[in-house]
């Protein structure tokens, strides 16, 4: 299922007698982990859609839908909670607040989420954006290029499913352009879908896909090596990332070339700038979910081999033969006793940990971004833990209930 998927998306404005198409009908889909770059001249119509994406505007018509809900008539209030919980923004002028430290600044969003233990999470996003050593400086203390890095870590620290950038160079040189960009691109290899509007040719040419709009419409939505094979007419070097042009293809890497999206460079610019490459994130296995799946294995294969000690036991050695008050029990019973013991003891502190670690798991897959294996892992481990201790619960019930029977029948 798509990210975004947006269907005949409208938007018109009234200007005094006329009224102004800033969106005419768009269709776009965004898969997850993609970064897509936004480009087009002035009234193109790229601002609005930004806002639309970001659920700051609602449409006049049309549908959009994100991460699987339409979102094209919320209330003010459920727009607010998408913005807070899914969307993170990232801004040309930081707005950062400046009396706090960099730290309270990324916590700004949780505050809001109402969470606890705001300052492990907000630590942890500085630290995904290389600033953890800069947590305690206010913004008056830190570079443009630190600054922007505050904002991308504020962004993400409610581990959104979708980043927005509007211009997030527009301030900044450079040198300290090209680190935002680095930074981005570190964290949508990490899996995080980025959608960024800008109008800078290079700044355009690190996102995987550039839609290039006009007129409210989009004209142009091609990949990167379409367009590298085009102007070069054959292999160049990559850079940025490991991998081969026939892999970036297969790959999906989309790039836009500044003649393509209506942008000043003149084409000797354009030939002689690096080509910056970016494979689509793979996905990974959750962490714990493996785990979680083994440990359940583990605890219901004790339970059974417990079972089945307990049922030789009581085969091969009759309690009525011996009183155990006057002669000790055979020592064969006795191993067998204990080890019956241990392995049943070991499935209950098994079946606890697969679920412990199954239910974090399924947690982390549903909140944080990326492209994650091991649903169906999660869920089997979960399984499995609860049937470790539902099973031998029941047992010992349906023994109770016998043993109350026989009591009153007696």
């Amino acid at each position: 299922m798509p990210l975004i998927e947006v269907r005949g998306l409208t938007k018109l404005y009234r200007m005094g007698n006329s009224v102004v198409h800033a969106l005419d009908g768009v269709d776009l889909t965004i898969e997850r982990g993609e970064f897509v770059a936004i480009t087009g001249p002035s009234g193109s119509g790229k601002s609005t859609m930004m806002h639309l994406l970001g659920c700051l505007d609602r449409p006049t018509a049309g549908t959009y839908i994100l991460n699987g809900r339409n979102v094209s008539d919320l209330s003010d209030r459920e727009l607010a909670a998408i913005r807070n919980r899914q969307i993170g923004f990232v801004f040309q002028t930081f707005n950062l607040i400046d009396r706090t430290t960099a730290l309270e600044n990324v916590a700004v969003p949780l505050f809001y989420a109402r969470q606890s233990n705001t300052r492990q999470a907000a630590l942890r996003a500085l630290e995904r954006v290389g600033l953890a050593s800069r947590a305690h400086h206010r913004p008056s203390e830190l570079s443009g290029g630190e600054r922007q890095r505050v904002t991308i870590a504020r962004a993400i620290v409610n581990q959104p499913a979708l980043l927005l950038a509007d211009e997030p160079t527009g301030n900044l040189d450079s040198r300290s352009g090209e680190q935002i960009m680095e930074t981005f691109r570190r964290l949508n290899q990490q899996g995080v879908t980025i959608v960024m509007v800008t109008h800078e040719p290079d700044i355009a040419r690190h996102a995987q896909r550039i839609v290039q709009m006009r007129d409210g419409r989009i004209v142009s939505d091609r990949f990167t090596a379409e367009i590298l094979a085009e102007e070069h007419d054959r292999p160049r070097k990559w850079t940025g990332y490991s991998t081969s042009p026939s892999e970036a293809v297969s790959a999906g890497v989309i790039q836009q070339s500044a003649s393509e999206a209506g942008l000043s460079p003149d084409a000797t610019e354009v030939a002689s700038a690096p080509a910056r490459a970016v494979t689509t994130p793979t996905a990974r296995p959750m962490p714990g979910t493996t785990a979680g799946l083994v440990c359940g294995l583990v605890a219901v294969g004790l339970w059974i081999g417990a079972t089945a000690g307990q049922i030789l036991l009581a085969r091969s050695h009759n309690p009525a033969t011996f009183d155990p008050l006057k002669q000790p029990p055979p020592l064969p019973l006795v191993i067998g006793g204990l080890t019956v013991c241990l392995a049943t003891a070991a499935a209950l502190v098994l079946a606890i940990l697969a679920i412990v670690l199954s239910t974090k798991a399924r947690r982390r897959l549903r909140t944080e971004p990326g492209l994650w294996l091991g649903r169906r892992r999660a869920v089997a481990g979960l399984a499995l833990g609860w049937a470790a201790i539902a099973i031998p619960a029941a047992q010992i019930a349906i023994t109770v209930l016998k043993a109350l029977t026989r009591s009153s029948q007696g």
